[in-house]
C-alpha cells in the first residue's frame, strides 16, 4: 500500500490498518519524513496504544537531540504522554542537564523580595494554577512580591489546534506573562527565560514536571538566581534546581535528589472563600430539590467505575429512599449508569461531567464520598475546606480524621450509613474536618511555609538526611517491544 492510503485510514480512524504502514514507513525513511513521523506519533496516540508511543516517540526524539533539539523535546514531551519508564525519564533528565547554562550568584539572605512562578498554563482543570493563586495571595500577606510565567507547554502541539493558548482563566492571576505560542520548543523557552531575568526575581519556583518540556528547558536556561521545583507528583527530574517542594509525602519519599533541600509542603484550597460566591438554591438548580441528604463524588470516573464503590452507593440510596448522590468528573458514564438502573435508583443520582470547578456539587452535599481506588487530593481537600465528612479508606493521606476512615469496604458503607442516620454526627465530623483542614491545609499557612523553606534554601542549610544523590546505572534505551 501507498503512503496515501495509510494517510486515509488515519483520517478514516482505521488504526489497525494504518498503524503497521506508518511504522513501516518511518523505519524505511530512516526518521526523516517529518510528515510520516507525526502520523504515526498521531496515529499510536488516537488508538490509545500507550506504551507504543512511548517508545517511538523516545526513539525518534532521542535521533534528534544533536541535530535539532528543539524537535526533539517535541517528541518526548509526545513520550511523556504514553508513559516512560524511570530509565528514559533520567536518560531525557540527563540531557537536560548537558544543556543547562551555569548557575547564577545567589543573593544574600536579606535581598531575596520578589519571586517568579513558572507554570504550565493558567486554567481552573490545572491544579498548579489554583494552587499557584492562593500560594501568591499568601507570600503577598508576607511581604512578598510574586509574578506569574506560564509556558503553555501543550499549546501550539501535537493534536492541538496551532496558535491558542491553553490559559483560560486570566482572572486568576491578570498580571501574568503568558508564555509564546509561534515558534518551536527552544524559541518559546527562550522567550520565557529572558522575561523572568528582566523581571528582576531572585527566585523563580518551577511547578512542573519533566513532562512539560518548554518548562523544564527554561529551567536550564537558569534565568534566576535560586530555583526551586514544587513537585505536585512526580520531581522534575534534571538537576536544575537548589530546593525541592513535594505536595505529597510519598513524592517527597521517592525524592531522587537527596543532597538538595527538599520539603514536603501540602497543598491548600480556598473553597470557603469561592462557596460565598454561589447562590443559596444549587439543590433547585441541580434538580435535587427534593433530597433529604446528598453525598457527592469528584473525581475521574474510572476511580469510580469500581464494582466495590458501586454496590455501596446502590445499598446506600436503596436504604435511604430520600437520599441522592451527585458525580463530577470527566470519563464513561454508560456502565456507572448502567448498573445504578439495573439497580433502580439511577434517577436518583446525578452526573455533571467533567468540571473543572466543582465548588457547587461540593456546596449541595451532606457528605463526601472517596472512591475506593484512590482519590484526587484537589478534591478531597476541597471537600474538607468546605466541611463535608470525608468518608474514605484507611490510608488516604490528607484527611486525617480516624472516625472517617474505613477499614475496609463493608465498614465504609456502615460509616455512610451512620452518617446520613443523623445529622447531629454528621455536624461533629464536620468539625472535626474544618479542624483538620484549618490547622494543616488553610490558605494562610503557604506562604509563611515556603518562605521558610527558601530561608534554608538561601543560608544553605543541609537537607537532614546527608545521602548523595544517586548516580544512575540504568540503561539508556527504550522499552523493548
Amino acid at each position: 500500500m501507498s503512503h496515501e492510503e495509510a494517510f486515509q485510514a488515519l483520517r478514516d480512524g482505521d488504526f489497525r490498518i494504518a498503524i503497521p504502514l506508518l511504522e513501516r514507513a518511518v523505519r524505511e525513511s530512516g526518521y526523516a519524513s517529518d510528515v510520516l513521523k507525526e502520523a504515526y506519533t498521531e496515529a499510536l496516540y488516537r488508538a490509545g496504544e500507550k506504551t507504543r508511543l512511548a517508545d517511538a516517540a523516545f526513539e525518534i526524539g532521542d535521533s534528534l537531540v544533536e541535530t535539532d533539539p528543539a524537535v526533539a523535546m517535541d517528541y518526548f514531551q509526545r513520550a511523556f504522554l504514553g508513559g516512560l519508564d524511570a530509565a528514559c525519564v533520567r536518560h531525557v533528565g540527563e540531557i537536560f542537564e548537558r544543556w543547562a547554562s551555569p548557575a547564577r550568584k545567589k543573593p544574600g539572605k536579606s535581598r531575596v523580595g520578589r519571586v517568579a512562578h513558572v507554570v504550565g498554563c493558567l486554567s481552573n482543570d490545572h491544579p498548579p494554577a489554583k494552587q499557584i493563586g492562593i500560594l501568591v495571595k499568601s507570600l503577598r500577606a508576607q511581604g512578598m512580591e510574586s509574578r506569574v510565567f506560564t509556558t503553555e507547554w501543550a499549546a501550539s502541539w501535537f493534536f492541538n489546534p496551532p496558535g491558542v493558548v491553553q490559559t483560560k482563566n486570566t482572572q486568576l492571576m491578570p498580571d501574568a506573562v503568558i508564555g509564546p505560542v509561534k515558534g518551536n520548543f527552544m524559541e518559546r523557552a527562550e522567550r520565557i527565560a529572558s522575561a523572568i531575568e528582566e523581571s528582576g526575581a531572585q527566585v523563580a519556583f518551577y511547578h512542573a514536571d519533566l513532562s512539560e518540556q518548554i518548562t523544564a528547558r527554561v529551567a536550564a536556561f537558569r534565568p534566576a538566581p535560586i530555583q526551586i521545583n514544587v513537585a505536585y507528583g512526580s520531581e522534575m527530574d534534571p538537576a536544575l534546581f537548589d530546593g525541592y517542594v513535594h505536595l505529597t509525602k510519598e513524592s517527597m519519599a521517592s525524592t531522587r535528589h537527596r543532597a538538595v533541600p527538599s520539603e514536603w509542603i501540602p497543598a491548600s484550597s480556598d473553597i470557603e472563600e469561592r462557596l460565598r460566591a454561589l447562590p443559596p438554591n444549587l439543590r433547585q438548580i441541580v434538580g435535587i430539590e427534593d433530597a433529604e441528604t446528598v453525598s457527592a463524588t469528584v473525581d475521574d470516573l474510572r476511580n469510580v467505575a469500581d464494582p466495590r464503590f458501586l454496590d455501596m452507593l446502590t445499598r446506600t440510596l436503596i436504604l435511604f429512599p430520600r437520599h441522592f448522590h451527585v458525580f463530577a468528573g470527566s470519563g464513561d458514564v454508560k456502565g456507572i449508569r448502567a448498573h445504578l438502573h439495573s439497580e433502580g435508583v439511577l434517577p436518583r443520582v446525578r452526573f455533571m461531567g467533567s468540571m473543572s470547578d466543582a465548588d457547587s456539587v461540593l456546596a449541595v452535599a451532606d457528605v463526601y464520598l472517596a472512591p475506593f481506588l484512590g482519590s484526587s487530593n484537589a478534591s478531597l481537600l476541597d471537600a474538607m475546606g468546605a466541611g463535608k465528612p470525608v468518608v474514605v479508606v484507611k490510608g488516604e493521606e490528607l484527611p486525617g480524621v480516624r472516625d472517617l476512615e474505613a477499614r475496609s469496604h463493608l465498614d465504609y458503607g456502615q460509616i455512610v450509613q451512620r452518617l446520613l442516620r443523623d445529622a447531629n454526627e454528621r455536624k461533629r465530623c464536620s468539625e472535626l474536618v474544618l479542624q483538620r483542614f484549618r490547622a494543616a491545609f488553610d490558605p494562610s499557612l503557604a506562604g509563611p511555609r515556603y518562605l521558610a523553606f527558601l530561608e534554608k534554601v538561601v543560608a544553605g542549610e543541609p537537607t537532614k538526611s546527608r545521602t548523595r544523590t544517586r548516580k544512575t546505572t540504568q540503561k539508556k534505551t527504550p522499552r523493548k517491544k
